[in-house]
């Protein structure tokens, strides 16, 4: 490790990026229900409305000390669309959830969601997008991604990712993409959350070995920044990868990297800038029976965070699904996180080592055409062992959906 100064130059990227990502996304629209002209005669289009409605009781909402049992309830409605023609395929989702809590976290929170997924094929080129915008809060948007407990308040996400995929022979291709994010917490600085924004790319060939493997070799760079505490965070790196079809519909695929990490801390005078090396992977494998679907996931990712600072997740999780009946299936889902930030000498805070773990066992029943039960339990834990501190919750929910009919026109 070692430190230098440098200057930094914030530039609010922010500010002009969202308004460009907004009208990004209406020209794909645009672009999309055209049907880039010549196609639209073979167009089809459809949407998909739907209504749920959620109880939920919680015995430690925020998995802190203290009394933070709540109920509540939930009202979510969505439309889901899809459009495609020859070589176009556009799909994306408008919902909302309306979340009451009452007891000891008595709050009204409204998250908003609308994601969109295009592509469009050409002979050789594949060109695609996915972004969107996303207002959750932290309990449901960061611990699902680092399995990092935040402080509870509503979180504002703009992402998008623009790609190219060229095909260079029946078994090579090169794949390139950018990605962006801005993330905004509504009274962060209060709760000690800070916005961020992300850029970076990646580029890389695939080949494909035969009919049953793949490798890849990626590059990437990420930038990370903090205006609000005058801290950037970057890191490269080059990542290999593997997926194998084993047949019996077993698959499975493994990739690893390493990540140099170079965190830059404005002081007077200039900058202190130090460095860090981390190692990446993610491993995934799946069976699925006639009736009955097993998945096994491990991991270890890089993530940014309203804390400022990169996290470290390392992840071991699994899920079951089996059909009992035609109508009737069952779900088992869990995992365990131990996540800690990726702290060098020029980054500003740090975050205590921690451990999240969840098991939930679930039940949906579909009893109509329209109509959809759903009864969940929920275990969670997180342990600070640095604080001696460890907390857990027990929480259970019961949901209907009403799916309405599905619209669609072809031309």
């Amino acid at each position: 490790m070692g430190s230098s100064k440098a200057d930094l130059n914030h530039v609010p990227v922010g500010t002009w990026l969202r308004p460009c990502l907004l009208a990004g996304w209406c020209a794909v629209m645009v672009m999309s229900a055209t049907g880039m002209r010549g196609e639209v005669d073979a167009a089809e289009w459809s949407a998909e409305p739907s209504l749920s409605v959620k109880g939920e009781y919680n015995s430690n909402l925020l998995l802190f000390n203290g009394n933070n049992e709540v109920w509540g309830h939930w009202v979510s409605p969505a439309v889901k669309f899809k459009g495609a023609t020859e070589s176009l395929a556009v799909e994306g989702n408008v919902k909302s959830d309306f979340v009451q809590y009452y007891g000891n976290q008595d709050r009204s929170l409204t998250n908003l969601y609308f994601p969109l997924r295009t592509s469009y094929h050409s002979d050789r080129h594949t060109f695609g997008f996915e972004g969107g915008f996303t207002r959750d809060n932290t309990l449901m948007g960061e611990l699902k991604q680092t399995g990092f407990v935040l402080g509870f308040t509503q979180r504002s996400l703009w992402t998008a990712m623009p790609s190219w995929t060229v095909g260079i022979t029946e078994r090579l291709s090169w794949q390139s993409n950018y990605q962006f994010m801005d993330a905004q917490y509504e009274n962060g600085l209060r709760l000690g959350l800070v916005d961020y924004q992300v850029h970076g790319g990646t580029t890389g060939p695939s080949y494909n070995l035969g009919l049953l493997d793949q490798v890849q070799l990626t590059g990437e760079y990420t930038l990370v920044r903090t205006p609000a505490i005058r801290q950037d965070s970057s890191y490269y790196g080059l990542q290999g990868g593997w997926t194998h079809d084993f047949g019996h519909e077993m698959t499975g695929s493994f990739s690893g990297g390493v990540r140099f990490v170079t965190s830059t801390q404005e002081i007077p005078g200039g900058a202190l800038t130090d460095r860090e090396t981390a190692w990446v992977y993610k491993g995934t494998l799946r069976k699925k029976f006639e009736r009955t679907t097993i998945q096994m996931d491990v991991s270890r990712e890089i993530n940014p965070s309203g804390f400022g600072l990169l996290l470290q997740s390392d992840r071991l999780g699994g899920s079951l699904s089996h059909n009992l009946t035609e109508t009737l299936s069952a779900s088992l889902n869990g995992g365990i996180y131990f996540v800690s930030g990726v702290v060098t000498n020029a980054t500003s805070g740090s975050v205590p080592q921690s451990r999240f773990t969840s098991l939930s066992p679930s039940l949906s029943w579909k009893f109509s055409p329209w109509w959809t039960l759903d009864v969940s339990y929920a275990y969670a834990e997180r342990a600070l062992d640095s604080l001696n501190q460890w907390n857990f919750s027990n929480s259970t929910f019961v949901m209907l959906t009403y799916g309405g009919q599905k619209w669609s026109v072809s031309r």
